[in-house]
This record gives C-alpha cells, sequence and structure tokens, in this order.
C-alpha cells in the first residue's frame, strides 16, 4: 500500500471516529442536560417531574447503557413510590438495579438495593426489607459515606419499629442521628429526630417525645414536606395519648391537607384512619362515616392500580400484599356482618315468637267465646 492510500484511509478513520466521538460527546450532553431538569423537576415536586423523568429513560435507552439510564429508573421509582403506586416503583427500581449491576456502579447499587427495601417495606414485607436494606448498609460500610450509611441506619430502625422490635429500633435511629449531626445534615436529623419520637410515644415516654417534637418544630424547613406530614402525624398520637383529642384532629388534618396538596399518599391511609377513630371516640358518626367513605374509595382506587400494574409474572409470583389498614378494613366489615347476621336471627325468632302467641291468644279467645256461647246455651234451657 502506498504511503498517499494510507494517509487517505488514516483521515477516514479520523473523520468517522471524530464524528462518532462528537455524536457520543452530544448524546451525552442532551442527557446530562436531561438528567439535570428531571432531578430538579423532582426536589421542586414539579408536576412535570413524571413527564422529565421519562425523556431522560426514552433518551438514554437510544444509547450505551449508562449511568443516566439508572437515574431515569430511580426517578420514576422515587415518583411513583410517593404517589403510592409501589408495584410500579418496585418495577423501576430493579430495572435500575440490574442496569447498576451490569454498570458495576456501587454506589448505585448500594441506592437502587435501598430503594427496593424501601418499597417492601411499604408493602409492609419487612423481613425482605430487612434483608436489602443490611445488603445496602454492607456496601456502604465499604465505600464509607457516612451520610449514606446514616439513611439505611434510620431505614432498618423503621422496620424494627414495625415489627415491634422498638429498643432495636431505638438504637438504629440514635445511629443515624450521631451521623447526621456530625455531619450538620438537618434533614437528616429532622428525620432521625421524628423516628426517635415515634418510638418515645410507643413506650409511652411522652414528655421525651414532646421535648422531642418541639425540638423538630422549631427547626423543621418550609420545603421539607414528608418532614411536615410525619410531624403532624406524631404530634397528634401525642396529644391522643395524652387526652388531648381535639388538638390531635387538628394535627391529623394539617397532615391530611399537606399530602393532599402534593399528591403524597404514602401516610394518607394512616391521617384518614386517625381521624374515623378520633370522629368515633367522640360519638360523631356522621363524620366518621363520611371519613370511612374516603377510606374505603381511597383503598379501592389503589387496588385498582395496583392490579394494572402487576409486576412480570416471571420476576414475581406472589401477589401485591395488602396494608394492615385493608385486613383491619375487611375484619370490621366481617364483624358488622356477623353482628348484622345476629340481629336478624334474633329478630326472625322474635317475630316467630309473637306469631305464635298470637295463634295461641286467637286459640284461647275462640275457646273462650265457644265456652261462653255453650255456658249461655245452657243457661237458657
Amino acid at each position: 500500500m502506498s504511503l498517499t492510500k494510507l494517509f487517505y484511509i488514516t483521515i477516514v478513520f479520523f473523520l468517522v471516529g471524530s464524528s462518532f466521538i462528537m455524536c457520543q460527546n452530544n448524546d451525552y450532553e442532551n442527557l446530562r442536560k436531561l438528567d439535570s431538569i428531571a432531578f430538579t423537576s423532582l426536589e421542586k415536586n414539579a408536576p412535570s417531574v413524571m413527564e422529565d423523568a421519562n425523556k431522560l429513560l426514552e433518551e438514554s435507552l437510544k444509547s450505551k447503557l449508562s449511568f443516566y439510564g439508572i437515574n431515569a429508573y430511580t426517578l420514576l421509582g422515587i415518583v411513583n413510590k410517593n404517589r403510592g403506586f409501589y408495584v410500579t416503583s418496585l418495577d423501576f427500581y430493579l430495572k435500575a438495579l440490574n442496569a447498576a449491576e451490569q454498570l458495576n456502579d456501587t454506589p448505585r447499587r448500594s441506592a437502587c438495593l435501598n430503594n427496593i427495601g424501601s418499597v417492601y417495606q411499604l408493602q409492609g414485607k419487612y423481613n425482605q426489607a430487612i434483608e436489602y436494606f443490611n445488603l445496602s448498609l454492607d456496601l456502604e460500610k465499604k465505600l464509607n459515606q457516612p451520610l449514606q450509611k446514616s439513611i439505611r441506619y434510620y431505614n432498618l430502625g423503621e422496620c424494627y419499629k414495625d415489627i415491634d422490635s422498638l429498643d432495636l429500633a431505638l438504637t438504629y435511629f440514635n445511629n443515624s442521628l450521631l451521623i447526621e449531626q456530625r455531619n450538620n445534615n438537618l434533614e437528616g436529623i429532622i428525620y432521625a429526630k421524628l423516628g426517635i419520637a415515634n418510638i418515645y410515644i410507643r413506650i409511652k415516654r411522652y414528655t421525651d417525645a414532646d421535648i422531642v417534637l418541639e425540638n423538630i418544630q422549631k427547626n423543621i424547613q418550609t420545603d421539607q414536606i414528608e418532614e411536615k406530614i410525619i410531624f403532624h402525624k406524631l404530634k397528634g398520637k401525642l396529644l391522643i395519648a395524652t387526652g388531648k383529642n381535639d388538638e390531635a384532629l387538628n394535627e391529623f388534618v394539617k397532615g391530611e391537607e399537606i399530602s393532599r396538596k402534593f399528591n403524597i399518599r404514602t401516610h394518607l391511609l394512616e391521617l384518614i384512619k386517625l381521624q374515623i377513630g378520633y370522629f368515633e371516640s367522640a360519638e360523631k358518626w356522621q363524620k366518621a362515616s363520611s371519613k370511612y367513605k374516603e377510606f374505603v374509595h381511597m383503598n379501592e382506587e389503589l387496588n385498582s392500580l395496583h392490579i394494572k400494574n402487576q409486576l412480570d409474572d416471571l420476576s414475581f409470583q406472589n401477589e401485591i400484599s395488602k396494608k394492615q389498614l385493608e385486613i383491619e378494613l375487611v375484619q370490621e366489615e366481617k364483624d358488622l356482618a356477623k353482628k348484622n347476621g345476629k340481629f336478624e336471627k334474633e329478630l326472625r325468632f322474635f317475630e316467630q315468637k309473637i306469631t305464635w302467641f298470637t295463634i295461641a291468644l286467637l286459640i284461647f279467645v275462640i275457646g273462650l267465646i265457644v265456652f261462653g256461647m255453650k255456658k249461655l246455651t245452657s243457661s237458657k234451657e
């Protein structure tokens, strides 16, 4: 091959290679912009967050697998989890985990494991949640990321709280708080203290709980939406425990209003149930019935969504576990049906007694009349 031909071939390869690199750089620049837009939307809780995350996902799928794809799946998982759409959320988190494993991206793999644990926790599958949180915690210990380790401690505290291992839960929450305080992370401090206050209420350390909640109220920020919802829920529970029921209702209502305003359903069912409990204890049956209907409607809506977005049966064989609130609702309906059945049975028995009594009385009257007539006839003779 002549030097001239070699020169031209080299130029062609150079131009093709340059074009490829430029296209690749343009693709990544576009993905970087979309990634920034989507995360900003999430932080601001913007109505366009779902659309922005989907745009990022669509573009990331057009290119070679990268961390932008993981980010897109993770964003969609977060948005759906916050809306209470747990089946869809878990699907996106699993796809993010698969991508992170393919890229050998340990930090994002840890985040995915933690996110999957969170969804299992919301579904009441605490053993699975604890398993995933511990897998993530093991990675974080190797990565030496204190704040990420704190999040895993907090999540484990939440799980152990939900299975009534309160001493263990308090230990995890305190471990989380120590890390957050060392790093002066206000958001993490608030979350850890909310966990601690919750345990104090559960173990009836009401004075300690009140002190912690007062500290939270002084430091909580305007944009800390979920923290405010949890705060109002816990404040209401503390007020109920100390006999201040009317003040407690105001806290539950505030929590519900914030939940509806920002379309965060994670705590909404519990807030509605707490209000039902208040109205029932106050014998305000009409208001209790109205809230009960809201509760049933929301349950039906969530159940319909779960069915619509079922995970692929090849990956997931079990159906979505119903929440404890749903189980209690079904039990209440069964108890009510039993009471109604018993009442109807007693009513039928009472009606039968009245019928037989009426027949007996009628026979007695007829007999008395016959007897009287015979007596009257015999006296005339």
